[in-house]
């Protein structure tokens, strides 16, 4: 097969590697498209060469390990790409992200970047025909959207603040959108993420938090992971407010104590998703209740991988970046 394999240079470099065979409990998938997510870019310099990359896909099944439960060669599956033990309480309780022998299809085992993929049975969730093969590779990171909107325990009637509008943001306010929020008000900087969420279902948009109205907002979910950002949101704060951090931060993130607690505010972090989250972006993909054709950006053949890394990393291209193969 075909498979875009990280250089030593921070390059990629697209080489011939044997088809995969599935172990116990796993399916071979022949990829039809994987995305290339803002978290791919930072974790891209600490990723050694050799490796696979990629943990957005989707595709079809074409062959089936044993114990892998009714999962048949031809069905399409968008995949959640946590390989995890299944037994622990956490893999139990459906937070499958916690386990503490979990990895990450992309960042250890191989991932979605190539011509076919080894994922794990019962994190290979059944696509309708009727969904279009590159949607597979959205059900991820409008999973993420939705947990953080599960993290934050929105309501219908309330008034949210999203910051950023990329791929994490977008999803987030898709979601919103379906829980009747009264209010959503997306913050970038960039006019075309700010047009993009509009047509996810902002009702506003605005290019800084400077410009937010005091106390206006029951929630506010920090979608880019930059420093300073969640002290930047406290002022939009109503009393009992609560603020979501699902941006990745590798730097601290200072607060204001006092304010946050006067106001009684709530701070919270939302990473990944749970399956249950995956089955429900699917459904709701399957009866058009949420349409992600606007999150799609170029699709890409795997040789130009490194040149989707550019355009996601330079903020030079809008929706969704996905690669695949020929």
């Amino acid at each position: 097969m075909k498979a875009a394999i990280t250089t030593a240079d921070q390059g990629f470099e697209l080489v011939d590697l044997p088809d995969p065979t599935p172990g116990v409990g796993e399916l071979v998938i022949r990829v039809a498209a994987c995305g290339v997510c803002g978290s791919d870019i930072k974790a891209r310099p600490f990723v050694p060469a050799g490796r696979i990359m990629g943990h957005e896909l989707g595709g079809r099944i074409v062959a089936v390990g044993p114990q892998a439960g009714d999962r048949q060669v031809g069905v399409n599956v968008a995949v959640l790409p946590v390989v995890s033990c299944g037994t622990c309480r956490y893999c139990r309780a459906g937070v499958v992200t916690h386990c503490a022998r979990s990895g990450y299809l992309g960042m250890g085992p191989p991932g979605g970047f190539a011509e076919f993929a080894v994922v794990p049975a019962r994190h290979a969730f059944v696509v309708p025909y009727s969904v279009p093969d590159s949607h597979a590779a959205l059900v991820e990171p409008f999973a993420v959207g939705l947990h953080a909107v599960h993290s934050a325990e929105v309501t219908a009637g309330e008034d949210i603040l999203v910051v950023g509008a990329g791929g994490v943001g977008l999803t987030t306010i898709a979601w919103l959108a379906q829980r009747r929020a009264q209010r959503v008000t997306a913050v970038d900087p960039d006019p075309d993420r700010r047009a993009l969420a509009l047509a996810m279902g902002a009702t506003d948009a605005l290019p800084a938090l400077s410009e937010i109205e005091a106390g206006a907002y029951d929630v506010a979910v920090e979608c880019v992971g930059h420093p300073g950002l969640l002290r930047e949101c406290q002022p939009a704060m109503r009393p009992r407010g609560r603020i979501v951090i699902s941006g990745a931060c590798a730097t601290p993130t200072p607060i204001e104590p006092v304010t946050a607690l006067l106001n009684e505010l709530t701070i919270r972090y939302s990473v990944c998703y749970r399956p249950d989250e995956f089955r429900s972006v699917i459904r709701a993909f399957t009866e058009g209740v949420i349409d992600p054709q606007p999150m799609i950006g170029p699709l890409l053949d795997l040789s130009r991988l490194a040149e989707a890394f550019d355009l996601v990393r330079g903020g030079r291209v809008h929706g969704r970046v996905l690669v695949g193969p020929r």
